[in-house]
């Protein structure tokens, strides 16, 4: 009987890809992480870690490292954009970790990637290789082989199987598994850091988010509340298929001219923006196929408007690791973490579209959502979440 590899290859080292090392690695397994850029990504903007990834990444060692960076936002404030009046809050903090036994978190991207890049180069069975571009990937009797260049130079990696990691724009999702590339969602994400002793404490306490039609806003303490996270999303044309875009700051002030005064407040501070347009793949029938699995955006990349991309992504890392790790096939292996993940990954991209229609409603719909929101009790309004939140794999 031919022993079957322990390596694994990764492709890509974002959230997703530095996930899935370390979670590969704690089933037993040899890592190699290809990351095409010279460094791990220290751009983007607040994320949300939910109990049902937090108690991943606790188990994997990453709860002090967490709590040292993350902050811990006591409520969601739902407030309607054009009069500054609350319509209702969803009780955080306390209240979750009552509910769940964990916390729900915020915290920069750039922050958790360093954790997970920190944790991954301590690890003794993971290896960071930066520069590497893959550029093909050969399955074969006994695995699969990538090929990437780094400094004008052709490497191969060997190992029982790829996790395709590369984001939203992955190549092994429409080059492999020959699904359809993503679209534009006629969304655009205007993103800042607001030095917080230009906003006030009291806004770094709790997330806002901020609602009316054809734009939403969110703003929520991160860096250990010494920065506001904002984001502000609204309907505008695509213009390029890249990440940070520049932005001019007159005319988001334009587009909000008639919100209140307690938000655009804060587009008088001064701060670097950018754009980052938002995109959205379409549904796949497979998102594994010979030795070959994508995972994070490559395999379902969603709207932000349930917050729980990286969720899902640190979701997969778990059940792909817990499926190599358990079941010999490798192919057999890879299905199984398709059928276990797909069913529940694709009812949040469904969730985030929902909300997405919620958040920027007008006229009748947007009096029927606030009204709703206000009779339907706060923890109720959380419990909505149990089917995300209290999802232990």
């Amino acid at each position: 009987m031919v022993k079957r590899s322990r390596s694994i290859i990764i492709a890509g080292a974002g959230v997703a890809g530095l996930t899935s090392a370390l979670c590969l690695a704690k089933a037993g397994f040899r890592v190699s992480v290809l990351e095409r850029s010279g460094g791990i990504e220290a751009f983007g903007a607040g994320l949300q870690i939910s109990p049902n990834a937090f108690h991943i990444l606790s188990d994997l060692g990453l709860q002090k490292q967490l709590k040292a960076l993350a902050t811990a936002p006591d409520c969601i404030r739902l407030i309607k954009a054009t009069t500054g009046r609350e319509i209702t809050r969803v009780p955080l903090g306390e209240t979750v970790v009552a509910r769940y036994g964990l916390p729900y978190l915020v915290i920069h991207r750039a922050d958790l990637c360093q954790i997970l890049a920190t944790a991954c180069n301590d690890h003794p069975d993971i290896d960071l290789h930066l520069g590497h571009r893959v550029v093909d990937a050969v399955p074969h009797a006994n695995g699969i082989t990538a090929m990437s260049y780094q400094n004008r130079k052709m490497h191969e990696f060997s190992g029982r199987a790829l996790v395709a990691a590369d984001g939203v724009w992955s190549k092994f999702r429409t080059e492999y598994i020959e699904a359809k590339p993503p679209v534009y969602s006629g969304f655009m994400a205007w993103r800042a850091l607001l030095p917080a002793e230009q906003v006030g404490q009291k806004r770094l306490e709790h997330t806002q988010l901020w609602l009316s039609p054809d734009a939403h806003g969110v703003t929520y303490g991160v860096r250990r509340y010494n920065y506001l996270n904002m984001v502000v999303v609204v309907k505008e044309p695509e213009t390029e298929q890249k990440w940070d875009l520049p932005a001019d700051i007159n005319q988001l002030q334009n587009r909000l001219s008639g919100w209140h005064s307690d938000f655009t407040d804060l587009l008088q501070v001064k701060a670097k923006w950018a754009k980052w347009p938002l995109y959205e793949a379409p549904a796949s029938k497979r998102w594994a196929i010979d030795n070959l699995a994508l995972v994070g955006d490559a395999a379902h990349a969603m709207l932000p408007f349930a917050a729980q991309g990286a969720a899902m992504a640190i979701e997969d890392a778990w059940v792909l690791a817990e499926k190599l790790g358990s079941i010999d096939d490798t192919n057999d292996a890879l299905k199984a973490y398709e059928t276990a993940r797909m069913p529940r990954a694709m009812r949040a991209v469904r969730l985030a579209r929902t909300n997405s229609r919620i958040y920027h409603g007008s006229g009748p719909m947007a009096a029927m959502r606030d009204s709703a929101l206000k009779i339907m009790p706060p923890k109720m309004l959380l419990g909505r979440q149990d089917w995300l939140y209290g999802w232990r794999g």
